[in-house]
């Protein structure tokens, strides 16, 4: 089952909708001559997330893929099954539909998490990982510091917005995005789906929900309480299952981009200093570079230095 849609601004630009794990799985296709790689977005992001970067990539002659993870923009919207394992379901379905040979997994945040887990899960497919801004182990009260960093992009789940302009003047005003650019408009507006009422952000509160408690968590704090005492042995399960990753099971070469700059508050990074250097300390073949903005500048900022560095890992993958 695909269906497939061709975007006008890009003529060999195609995206389709594909069949993995019994969910339908929406896919953004840059097609190219050198290796593919394959793109996994943040937790509340899309395939769109990716768009300015896969289209560096592609000029570079890769064939890139960007889907959006279940949940999220036009992929399938389960009442439940969400969680890391649901996810990797999905990436290996992907990559036996499209018959992908040593992907190339390049991903930010959430989207980190996921690919770290493939690549110990299955330790032989990858050729290598390009990881920004994400998929370190964190202590719980960083983990709290980071729920709290995050609150602020959940505020805009579920909101009706009668105009895209509204929308638009949120999000230009969060101190999330430190720099507004014709590339942060374009995904923010690809974000919104048209009701019949306005437009909505294409992932609802549920799946937010959902996931957050696969990792022991919550979009409240007052329901990490309730949750505890609903089903102690899970929730302590699922805060244990994201404590610990086998890192030293990783073969892929992996290039770790680190974003250094505060996001609302001082030392609220992501990925903690202390987190990095564990993980390049950790997998056995891993370089690492941190980079002078904050979490959504090192998606979304034009950043000569995040280039160079990813494209000479690049490069040096050919002598592989």
């Amino acid at each position: 089952m695909r269906k497939t849609t061709q975007t006008p601004k890009t003529k060999k630009y195609k995206e389709e909708t594909i069949v993995t794990d019994g969910i339908q799985i929406r896919v953004g296709i840059w097609p190219g001559n050198k290796q593919t790689i394959v793109c996994l977005h943040g937790l509340s992001g899309n395939l769109y997330s990716m768009k300015p970067l896969a289209e560096q990539l592609n000029r570079l002659g890769y064939k890139v893929l960007s889907y959006d993870l279940r949940g999220r923009g036009k992929s399938e919207k389960p009442n439940s099954g969400y969680g890391f394992q649901n996810h990797i379901k999905d990436l290996k379905g992907i990559i036996a539909h499209y018959k992908i040979k040593n992907p190339i997994f390049f991903a930010h945040s959430f989207g980190c998490m996921i690919a770290l887990r493939y690549a110990i899960l299955y330790p032989e497919v990858a050729k290598a990982m390009i990881l920004m801004d994400g998929g370190g182990l964190l202590s719980l009260p960083k983990r709290i510091q980071v729920l709290k960093v995050l609150k602020q992009s959940f505020e805009r789940l579920d909101v009706i917005y009668p105009e895209v302009s509204e929308y638009l003047k949120l999000i230009k005003n969060s101190p999330l995005v430190p720099r507004w650019s014709k590339e942060i408009e374009e995904y923010f507006r690809l974000e919104l789906h048209k009701t019949d009422s306005g437009y909505v952000c294409h992932m609802p509160g549920f799946v937010m929900e959902e996931e957050l408690k696969e990792m022991g968590g919550s979009m409240n704090f007052s329901n990490i309480i309730k949750y505890f005492f609903q089903d102690p042995k899970r929730v302590i399960s699922k805060i244990k299952e994201n404590k610990f990753l086998e890192f030293e099971k990783i073969k892929s070469p992996t290039l770790i981009l680190r974003a250094t700059e505060m996001n609302l508050f001082p030392n609220d990074d992501l990925l903690p200093k202390t987190s990095f250097n564990t993980m390049l300390k950790s997998i056995p073949n891993s370089q690492g570079k941190e980079i002078k903005t904050n979490h959504y500048g090192i998606l979304f900022d034009k950043i000569k230095d995040r280039d160079d560095t990813i494209q000479n890992f690049l490069q040096e993958l050919k002598k592989i």
